[in-house]
């Protein structure tokens, strides 16, 4: 004799729910985790991008006139003062690039975004000083890497130890 047995409702359990959606929210924040990483570093690639083609730009500049793009005082891309080394350089460099985050004035203080650029005939002449900061801790260019140099009427003095701390270790410097 066959004994015939009814079908269960078909579906699933809210503990077998419960541990898929466990997983699935493991596996996201995995995802987004290096997702951001990533993020972080390409936007630091770009930053050092930028910055060599400015140089490149500006090189090209001193090549034509004698001399880099004088300005008064730092100037930096989250302001109108870009604009005046945009003109400078529009025959080489048609459209000058701003940082990718460009969240504050000069960059030297940590979590400042943004390039800066400064040149005066009178302190340094023949050397200008361009300055990005780089997100990622562990980048090689970073300053507590490198130690990069900036330019002063006495000399050169560096990014990192000046000022007693007063400077991000992550910045970055093409010059």
């Amino acid at each position: 004799m066959y004994f015939i047995r009814k079908n269960k409702t078909k579906g699933f359990t809210l503990i077998e729910l419960l541990v898929v959606i466990a997983i699935v929210g493991l596996l996201s924040s995995i995802v987004l985790a290096s997702l951001n990483s990533a993020r972080v570093k390409a936007r630091d690639a770009r930053r050092i991008s930028d910055l060599h083609q400015i140089r490149l730009a500006l090189e090209l500049y001193y090549d034509a006139n004698g001399n880099y793009p004088v300005v008064p005082t730092w100037i930096s891309s989250v302001d109108s003062s870009w604009n005046t080394l945009q003109t400078a350089l529009a025959p080489y460099l048609p459209n000058l690039p701003k940082d990718p985050v460009n969240n504050s004035w000069l960059p030297w203080g940590t979590g400042n975004y943004s390039y800066s650029y400064g040149y005066n005939t009178a302190s340094y002449p023949n050397k200008y000083d361009l300055v990005a900061q780089l997100e990622d801790t562990n980048n090689i260019n970073t300053c507590a890497k490198k130690d990069y140099k900036y330019h002063t009427a006495g000399g050169e003095m560096s990014w990192c130890t000046s000022h007693g701390g007063y400077y991000s270790d992550y910045l970055y410097a093409d010059h």
